[in-house]
């Protein structure tokens, strides 16, 4: 195979005479490589125009080869999504926003052939092409639509074996809980309920979500006490400054990173599903601990996603669990600063009242 990398390779050779007005060079030479030979081609061309280099000549290679069948593995899809976002990436935010079309779509093609991939950085990559699409409405759109049909993927499922995206390294939350539980984590059913709580994003699950979340959780071994490990494992966790894939993510300590966020999220609503007197006291542990300030006072919280959330799971608690639920609410305001935290609050103590006829 003809060389890719490197001082002096048939790429290099090739991208001198397409600058030097040999208009085809470089297509010529892509042309010549087996199927390994460009996925290595394509690797360099990406990381290329990640540096800026060559831009005119890289970016219509890149798209003609994002359009082809490379056989693309899970760590070369990695490869290439770490080089857009997170502590490693090789392109600032900007940089990602102004080049997104050119750099992009390599990598989606990447992981749609590799089968599994790095859901937490695609996640964000679906959020940034919606914010642009106010520049190209029609590429933006059809891009952003891709990544929906990639994260719609059922995770593949290796007995024994979590996929990367939950628990991940991204903050220190996932590596305790996977060194601390190791062995539940790798109970028949638990990837496929634990993915479904990876996907709620928002504090209210709707009630398709919690249908589907108490079909799987049944399904989990030992779910139950798997959901109880996790939340107490976020109810004492320090905040501290996490990797979000996200550009734009936290820049303050917090609890976790994005995904392990929503996977909190998901668990807090699950937990409702269980029969069991830890439920709402846990829940109410974490509205407290996530609701507090950062270091213990001030309105800017540990967590203002996973304690809205807490507090909108307290507040759907019915029959013998309401009133213990109107409790823990009532010990947020004081510890509690952030006002959206409060202000769920007070609405979720409103409606337990109403509920019950108080």
């Amino acid at each position: 195979m003809v060389g890719i990398t490197g001082p002096g390779s048939g790429l290099d050779e090739a991208l001198a005479r397409e600058r030097a007005g040999e208009t085809g060079a470089l297509g010529e030479f892509l042309a010549s490589l087996d199927t390994a030979g460009r996925r290595e081609a394509a690797l360099a061309l990406h990381r290329r125009m990640c540096r800026q280099a060559d831009e005119e000549l890289v970016a219509p290679a890149l798209a003609a080869l994002s359009r082809e069948e490379l056989g693309w593995s899970a760590d070369e899809a990695d490869a290439l999504l770490v080089r857009l976002l997170g502590r490693d990436a090789e392109v600032a935010p900007h940089e990602l926003e102004a080049s997104f079309l050119a750099l992009v779509p390599l990598a989606l093609s990447a992981a749609d052939q590799a089968g599994e991939f790095d859901r937490s950085r695609v996640r964000v990559l679906r959020s940034m092409a919606e914010s642009l699409r106010v520049h190209r409405q029609d590429v933006f759109s059809l891009l952003r639509d891709r990544m929906d049909v990639l994260l719609e993927r059922e995770v593949p499922v290796v007995p024994g074996l979590l996929p990367r995206h939950l628990l991940d390294g991204f903050d220190a939350y996932g590596p305790e809980m996977r060194a601390a539980h190791g062995e539940l984590l790798a109970g028949a059913g638990v990837t496929e309920f634990l993915a479904h709580c990876a996907l709620l994003d928002r504090p209210r699950a709707t009630q398709a979500w919690r249908r589907e979340s108490a079909a799987r959780l049944a399904a989990a071994e030992a779910g139950a006490e798997l959901v109880r490990l996790l939340l107490e494992g976020i109810a004492a966790r320090p905040e501290h400054r996490v990797n979000d894939a996200d550009p734009y993510g936290p820049t303050l300590p917090t609890l976790a990173a994005a995904a392990n966020t929503s996977l909190v999220r998901g668990l807090l609503w699950a937990s409702l599903d269980v029969e069991a007197d830890w439920v709402v006291p846990l829940a109410g542990a974490v509205a407290l601990h996530a609701g507090t300030g950062v270091g213990g006072s001030g309105g800017v919280c540990r967590s203002r996603a996973m304690a809205t959330t807490a507090v909108a799971v307290l507040g759907a608690c019915g029959g013998a669990r309401a009133e213990e639920a109107l409790r823990w609410l009532g010990r947020l305001p004081g510890p509690v600063r952030n006002r959206t935290v409060l202000k769920g609050a007070e609405k979720a103590r409103e409606g337990l009242a109403a509920r019950s006829g108080g």
